[in-house]
């Protein structure tokens, strides 16, 4: 029950322009450390989730050019469960699904922070 409740929070959060660009802001330093980068204005302007998505995708897309090796360091780095990856990995729409589990995993770090802070 508890993490319906928390899921429900999350999702109430991310209509919160503060609380998107902090997300924005955590999805640029972890994919950062992949030489993947975004937009100069995705850490000061909120971002649809569908727009911040699509971003997503076409960073892992090049991500996966260089090797699954380096996809799977950057899920551990946004601590995707590689249980949750692995059922992806058969879907047709596998990097847009993939792009809202890494979004959702982005935004509960941030609004963990601001739970326990």
């Amino acid at each position: 029950m508890s993490d319906l409740i928390e899921f429900q929070a999350l999702q109430q959060s991310l209509n919160d322009v503060a609380f998107v660009i902090k997300t924005q802001e955590q999805i640029a330093k972890d994919f950062g450390k992949f030489n993947l980068f975004f937009p100069e204005e995705f850490s000061t302007t909120a971002f649809s989730k569908e727009a911040i998505e699509s971003l997503l995708a076409e960073r892992i897309a090049d991500l996966m050019q260089e090797g699954e090796a380096r996809l799977l360091q950057l899920l551990y780095t946004i601590d995707l469960p590689e249980k949750e990856f692995l059922s992806l990995t058969t879907q047709t729409d596998f990097l847009a699904q993939l792009s809202e589990r890494i979004l959702f995993r982005e935004a509960y770090k941030i609004y963990l922070r601001k739970k326990y802070s």
